[in-house]
């Protein structure tokens, strides 16, 4: 059995071996034993080729159970009964394949009180700062020019309660990560907007409420978890600040940090 851990959060994976080699290379420092959600891989050659990439497949819930369907692919995920089945095309790639399980990992986050969160994960002066938002907001771009910082991720993040506030660990879904530092505690949440100059903006709880939820891939597709999702953002946001931060493409965005966080 090959496993995916990330902060405890499991996923067990059962496949073919040519399918779980690749992943378990490029992921072998979250390797581990324990025991967390069933993934099942299954080749089948009786589905359709696969038409475009399954990315392109958007989840679709029905009394809490995912369904991830596009042609070539068939999945379906339910956390609550600790499994999660992907029968796809054998001509699936591996960016195929870690779209299904990206998907399952953001739901068994949920069901275990953490969070998957689109967002740039930098380490400054020991703490994290989640740099967030949709595609194109300049994620990666803000990542790359924070030189000499660790980057836990520059796209996907796990969040979960610490001892004292929250945490925030780094994952394997993403382009750019310093694998020296893999968590830190969650200092601030700036939401990123390129412009001319450097500024931090003050937002109201609602706005960053609303921003965040739109940055919770897979869980904000599913209205039954819709009231769950507000309520946990709630609690992150009512222990850290959450601001929008313009940002020009340099460095200096974190001299404007500095001199408000100290």
């Amino acid at each position: 059995m090959n496993t995916l851990d990330i902060g405890g959060i499991a996923l067990n994976l059962q496949g073919p071996e040519h399918w779980l080699a690749p992943l378990n290379t490029a992921w072998a420092e979250w390797q581990s034993s324990i025991a967390g959600l069933q993934v099942q891989l299954l080749p089948d050659a009786t589905l359709p080729a696969p038409g475009g990439a399954y990315f392109e497949a958007r989840p679709r819930f029905v009394e809490g159970v995912c369904y991830l369907e596009i042609a070539g692919f068939a999945g379906k995920i339910a956390p609550k009964d600790g499994i999660a089945t992907l029968r796809a095309h054998p001509a699936a790639t591996g960016g195929d394949l870690v779209y299904f399980i990206r998907t399952a990992f953001a739901l068994a986050a949920f069901e275990q009180g953490a969070l998957l969160v689109h967002g740039a994960g930098i380490v400054h002066h020991e703490e994290a700062f989640i740099l967030y938002g949709l595609s194109g907001s300049g994620k990666s771009t803000a990542a790359a020019l924070s030189t000499g910082k660790p980057v836990l991720n520059d796209d996907l993040l796990l969040v979960r309660p610490a001892a004292r506030g929250w945490e925030v660990l780094a994952t394997p879904f993403g382009r750019r990560r310093s694998p020296q530092v893999t968590a830190a505690p969650l200092r601030a949440l700036l939401r990123l907007i390129q412009a001319p100059n450097d500024a931090l903006e003050t937002i109201s709880s609602a706005q960053a409420l609303a921003e965040l939820v739109a940055n919770s891939p897979v869980i904000n597709a599913d209205v039954d978890r819709a009231a769950q999702l507000f309520e946990r953002w709630q609690g992150i946001l009512a222990a850290i600040p959450a601001y929008r931060l313009h940002f020009r493409k340099a460095n200096t965005f974190w001299e404007v940090i500095d001199a408000h966080f100290g």
